[in-house]
């Protein structure tokens, strides 16, 4: 049980990683006061858990009375689309960062996007979050603790955000980011390999 939640977890964690993209956090609230960036924080953590939360409630309605999908369907579209984020993340990451938010815009509205959506509760997030959920070997325990970890250590990060982007400095962080996309690949291989072997059974 406990293996099945700290999987959960790092998959969540791989996906969000809340060190490595520091930089593109910092960059979007560039020129935004402390206060103000910690309260768009606080809001995008609140955000991103009430999208997440909500697809892993609705998804399975979602999933089979509106789009007749089954949960392998899912778990294949969800790996390359993994896959294909990381290889574009590994290869375009450092010239498509979010552009600075204007400082004019409310705390709430930075929050919520880009902060919360997509960057938290992107599409990534979402697929991996319903797959966990939906994983008899995981399931929605599972599921809600990695939420619940994973943005609580995302609140805490930013709340230290300076210091760390001080401490370690950017070329550490994205040397980090990079790591971690690496295994944002291969979580996406596996989630596709499981998706298939359910079509196409893989012998082990």
């Amino acid at each position: 049980m406990i293996m099945s939640w700290l999987e959960a977890i790092l998959s969540l964690l791989v996906i969000i990683d809340p060190i490595g993209n520091i930089p593109a956090f910092l960059g979007v609230t560039a020129g935004v006061a402390k206060e103000k960036r910690q309260r768009a924080f606080t809001v995008s953590v609140m955000v991103a858990a009430g999208i997440l939360l909500l697809f892993s409630f609705t998804g399975d309605v979602i999933l089979r009375l509106v789009f007749q999908l089954e949960i392998a369907h899912l778990q294949i579209a969800g790996g390359i689309l993994l896959v294909v984020m990381a290889i574009d993340d590994l290869v375009f990451g450092s010239r498509r960062r979010p552009q600075t938010t204007n400082e004019t815009l409310s705390a709430e509205e930075v929050g919520c996007v880009p902060l919360g959506c997509p960057l938290l509760a992107g599409p990534g997030a979402i697929v991996t979050t319903l797959t966990i959920w939906k994983n008899p070997h995981t399931g929605p325990v599972a599921a809600l603790i990695a939420i619940i970890v994973v943005l609580a250590l995302f609140r805490v990060v930013m709340y230290y955000v300076e210091e760390i982007n001080r401490l370690f400095g950017r070329l550490v962080i994205t040397a980090i980011s990079k790591v971690m996309l690496v295994f944002l690949a291969a979580i996406g291989v596996r989630m596709l390999i499981a998706g298939i072997s359910v079509y196409f059974p893989i012998a082990k």
